[in-house]
């Protein structure tokens, strides 16, 4: 069944109002009164809707079953990757959506070769993939930041550092309940011994993900999944 988001403040009682790119939506699948559909929302609700009415600006239709699904993960997990080229920041988007990252907040670090900070179209990504993987919640997408800023955040929870050059200490040796994570991954050319000794200042914990190294956007996915499967979803 055709699955769109609509923030909880276009719901009003039993109906809903559908705008912008989700209408386009509708109308591209030529979707007429009485077609049924759900909707979630921001606040983590799902709703059974049955079309009432379609126009040019906005649709309305109305709640027949509202209910709120199990499916996000209890890790409060950010993910900040570097700023990558390409498409390849899209492809980072999209999964860590359907990995369940809470937020995504890219960097720029000493070595980043990606340029310029596409933050609208990866949010539809983020909408897109939370529709495709049955999520309730979109995760934030923050525009990007120094590494300095990051670094500088009153983060809750484990503080880590994915790194090529750490050679022994893996996700296995953390502690094995975290409530919330914030993950920092680098670029393409890796991260500089000072921007890794700063981020050891700051309280992070470098570590490594695989006796191998990874492309920059492959780490960040398997960056992801271990935590999940570490502390969240595992």
């Amino acid at each position: 069944m055709l699955r769109l988001y609509v923030p909880a403040a276009q719901i009003d009682g039993g109906r809903l109002r559908v705008t912008g790119a989700e209408l386009r939506h509708l109308r591209t699948l030529r979707l007429e009164p009485g077609d049924r559909l759900v909707i979630f929302d921001d606040h983590g609700l799902e709703h059974d809707v049955m079309l009432e009415r379609i126009g040019g600006r906005e649709a309305w239709a109305a709640i027949t079953a509202s209910h709120r699904p199990s499916r996000e993960s209890a890790l409060d997990l950010v993910l900040a990757p570097a700023l990558l080229k390409g498409t390849k920041m899209d492809l980072v988007i999209e999964k860590a959506t359907e990995l369940g990252v809470q937020r995504i907040a890219p960097i720029v670090t000493r070595h980043t070769i990606g340029q310029g900070a596409h933050v609208e179209r990866w949010r539809r990504i983020a909408v897109a993939a939370a529709k495709q993987s049955g999520r309730t919640r979109v995760p934030l997408v923050d525009a990007p930041v120094g590494l300095a800023g990051i670094l500088a955040a009153d983060w809750p929870g484990l503080r880590l550092l994915a790194w090529e050059d750490e050679r022994t200490r893996a996700l296995a040796t953390l502690p094995t309940a975290a409530t919330g994570v914030v993950m920092v991954v680098g670029p393409e050319g890796g991260f500089s011994s000072d921007e890794v000794a700063a981020a050891a200042s700051a309280g992070f914990v470098a570590i490594r993900l695989a006796p191998r190294v990874l492309r920059a956007e492959t780490a960040a996915i398997v960056a992801a999944a271990l935590c999940q499967h570490r502390w969240g979803d595992g």
